[in-house]
């Protein structure tokens, strides 16, 4: 390990070894096998523990922390502990923090170390939610929740529902890059202190956010030396200014044979003053280093800041120096090399070289010539490159991202290539009609989940600012672009953007997308009627598959709604339909519904047939989600045939194919049946971890319905642990929010429901049950979660007071 990587795990600023560190440790210990993955468990900080089949620990997918999602700061932090302190103490003494500078200056790298110092002494969970990407500021807030995993409550704004989240929580909210969001991060900052007296706040932005109660933290560049200090400088007073630090770690990273001497001390640091101390600007420069010599560099820096003393009225003189140190690079380039540099600021996150082409290739540079020039611009550092994934990955900085984008204003081009960028990203979005229902659909998933920046840039351009509507509506439109993503909450803002300004008349195919694409994240009577509409849209068109996918969700929505003899009828004709125009995939998914259907009626053997059926399908096109879906309903059927371990093993090889991908929906839906299966066999710890896994994954993407069926279960658990009064007041919960919506418990939720009937109504008088659930009734869903979440039962002996109840 490097001195520095040692000192990061000393000093508390890494709490995490990397995993090449982990298995150098493993291999020095001489760890056996079941040692080397105790020690793994022991080290991670995000890590999933799940039970297989014999109820022993096992190590499952790497995911973020129940208390926090801070990432970690990869890069050198050199130059910075007083910051460090300053800002540590700060945010221990007052509730809003904002860390303010220029483009550059380093300001999210110190609020992640900010945020690891703090998590050594404080309780509160943390987590960061980044703002770079949100263009729109009422998305502000819905990206806010959808990182803490809140779901909004039924006729209350989202503000007010993350208010009611937060307000007993002890919880420090990192929020990055707001200054282009800066009015509305204002207001919810504000908003959420008022009402939050355990939360605090700290923010990075280039100005502060001006609200009442706010301190500001203005982070200066890296300390430099003087221009009369730099003249006698020496290499050991050199290294303590952190700008000299840091160029010579960034330099030696290009060229390793570099170190600070005597003799280059002066030359640096004079590199350094004249760049000002900006960690960014000192980064472009030393990456220089491969190809010119210090003096040359120094040179260079001597000519282009000659402009540095005028600019645009109202910059700060930081940010004219970065845009300066840019210009510098950007004159360097050729003429190619700046037009292609100008066309890249159109993309948002990373890209790839296909995108590239795509949208900055007409009118002139081929497919050779990006190529070329994209490797030329990642040498001069203007642009990044991941050549790790299987097709590489190129980014623009944040800030060289902005400065292009001026370029392309400059060019008269930004509105062009801005409809060439929507345009590609919504034909590879529709790819998904290709991929859906085969073997390859996890790698379009996987694909396309690297391009969700660059998706909502397009819907930005084309829905928020209205510059094609039609367009715009196309990609909102395609479910799996968000479910199978995990973001169903976002979904719901575009679609509905979507649905108010698209014209149904006009783009009825379109429409009916968007219908179908807003009722597979909805339930019972609102699924029923977006589906209904969507059949009458592609009826009008003569499309048969999509009228049969629309069949099939109203269906679905049918037997929500306790409908079971129309729902019965409307997926046979889903099924009909599918089978005559070759849709096997949607007959696949009718005939795996028709046999949950055939399962409520008490038909168990038609509903074995049905299943298999649809395995068979899913298992020659290959589409392991569907695979997934079927296994898991399969283990319905074994719970409702009595033998509970058959369907915990069936639901735990779901579960397994399902945790490759982040369809969250299902995930919370087969944990929630695995809670039940494991309380039929008395395994009430492993019980409880399943139901809070299925409260996690179901909230992260608000689907209520499997929060009740989750909250069922713990209440469940928790009469059978000896907390009787908090089984109730859940049930009144849970039952009245079934009754508001109209919801039918199926199988294995009415299995719990009658247990937990069963347990209360031995527990209590009815007087008594009464007023605890009419209590519970008048909670909002977070405050349900909360109590489902305290409750902890961890012992046997609790257990035993009440028998388990068994399932026949």
């Amino acid at each position: 390990m490097s001195s520095h990587g040692v000192s990061a795990l000393e000093r508390g600023y890494r709490r995490t070894p990397q995993r090449d560190t982990l298995a150098l440790l493993a291999e020095a210990l001489q760890l056996g096998d079941e040692q080397r993955r105790e020690f793994e468990v022991a080290a991670a900080r995000w890590v999933l523990l799940r039970r297989d089949v014999k109820g022993s620990l096992t190590v499952g997918p790497w995911v973020e922390s129940a208390t926090s999602n801070v990432p970690f700061a990869v890069a050198s932090f050199l130059g910075r502990e007083a910051e460090l302190d300053a800002v540590a103490a700060l945010v221990r003494t007052n509730r809003l923090v904002t860390i303010t500078g220029s483009g550059g200056v380093g300001k999210t790298q110190l609020a992640l170390h900010v945020a690891t110092a703090l998590s050594a002494d404080a309780e509160s969970s943390t987590w960061f939610v980044g703002l770079a990407a949100v263009a729109d500021p009422a998305l502000v807030v819905p990206t806010i929740t959808s990182t803490l995993g809140v779901q909004q409550a039924l006729n209350r704004p989202l503000l007010e529902t993350l208010r009611a989240y937060l307000k007993n929580k002890a919880l420090l909210l990192i929020l990055d890059n707001c200054e282009h969001v800066r009015a509305e991060a204002a207001g919810v900052a504000e908003a959420l202190l008022a009402g939050c007296p355990r939360l605090r706040i700290l923010a990075t932005s280039r100005e502060a956010l001006r609200t009442e109660g706010e301190h500001t933290y203005w982070l200066p560049s890296l300390s430099v030396p003087s221009f009369e200090a730099g003249r006698r400088l020496g290499a050991t007073e050199g290294a303590t200014f952190g700008a000299i630090a840091l160029f010579v770690d960034r330099a030696r990273a290009v060229d390793h044979r570099l170190t600070l001497t005597d003799e280059n001390a002066l030359t640096i640091a004079e590199i350094c003053r004249r760049l000002d101390g900006i960690p960014l600007a000192i980064e472009l420069a030393a990456a220089r280093v491969g190809v010119l010599s210090l003096p040359d560099l120094a040179q260079r820096l001597n000519d282009r800041f000659r402009i540095l003393t005028g600019g645009t009225h109202g910059r700060s003189p930081r940010q004219k120096t970065l845009s300066a140190l840019i210009d510098w690079s950007y004159d360097l380039l050729t003429p190619q090399e700046q037009r292609l540099f100008a066309g890249l600021g159109i993309f948002r996150g990373s890209f790839r070289l296909d995108a590239a082409i795509s949208v900055c290739g007409p009118g002139g540079l081929g497919d050779v010539d990006i190529l070329d020039l994209l490797g030329s611009l990642t040498e001069k550092s203007l642009v990044i490159a991941d050549t790790t994934l299987e097709h590489a990955r190129y980014r623009l900085l944040e800030s060289t991202a902005a400065y292009a984008l001026e370029k392309l204003d400059a060019l008269g081009q930004r509105q062009v290539l801005a409809r060439r960028h929507a345009e590609y990203f919504r034909d590879q979005v529709l790819k998904v009609r290709e991929f859906r229902g085969t073997a390859s659909f996890s790698e379009w998933v996987a694909g396309i989940e690297l391009e969700l920046d660059n998706c909502r840039m397009a819907l930005e351009w084309s829905l928020t600012q209205g510059n094609d509507v039609e367009l715009g509506a196309a990609v909102a439109g395609v479910s799996p672009l968000w479910v199978d993503t995990g973001l169903a909450p976002e979904a719901r803002y575009w679609v509905q953007l979507a649905l108010e300004r698209l014209n149904e008349t006009d783009q009825p195919r379109i429409a009916a997308d968007l219908r179908l694409a807003f009722g597979n994240l909805l339930y019972g009577k609102p699924k029923h009627d977006e589906g209904t509409r969507a059949i009458q849209l592609y009826e009008s068109l003569g499309d048969e598959r999509g009228a049969a996918s629309a069949r099939r969700q109203v269906a679905i929505a049918l037997g929500q709604m306790g409908q079971l003899d129309d729902a019965v009828a409307m997926a046979r004709r889903a099924l009909a339909a599918s089978r005559q125009c070759g849709y096997m995939y949607n007959a696949a998914q009718s005939l795996d519904m028709l046999a949950l259907f055939a399962l409520d009626r008490g038909d168990r053997g038609t509903a074995h047939e049905l299943h298999t059926q649809a395995l068979e399908i899913f298992e020659s096109l290959g589409d392991k989600t569907g695979i997934a879906q079927v296994l898991g309903h399969l283990g319905e059927l074994a719970f409702a045939n009595g033998n509970p371990e058959q369907a915990l093993r069936l639901t735990n090889e779901s579960l397994k194919l399902y945790l490759t991908g982040k369809n969250a929906a299902h995930i919370a839906m087969f944990f929630s049946n695995s809670a039940a299966y494991r309380i039929a066999l008395g395994d009430l710890t492993g019980a409880r971890e399943s139901a809070h896994e299925s409260l996690r994954f179901a909230r992260q993407v608000q689907n209520e319905l499997t929060t009740l069926i989750a909250l069922q279960h713990t209440a469940l658990l928790a009469v059978l642990g000896g907390d009787a009064g908090r089984a109730a007041k859940l049930w009144g919960y849970v039952n009245g929010r079934y009754r508001q919506l109209g919801y039918q418990r199926e199988g294995t939720e009415q299995w719990s429901c009658d247990a937990l009937t069963a347990a209360l109504h031995e527990a209590f008088d009815p007087d008594a049950r009464a007023d605890l659930e009419a209590e519970g009734a008048h909670w909002s869903e977070n405050e349900a979660v909360e109590e489902a979440l305290k409750f902890d039962n961890d012992t046997g002996s609790a257990a035993s007071s009440r028998r388990i109840p068994q399932h026949q």
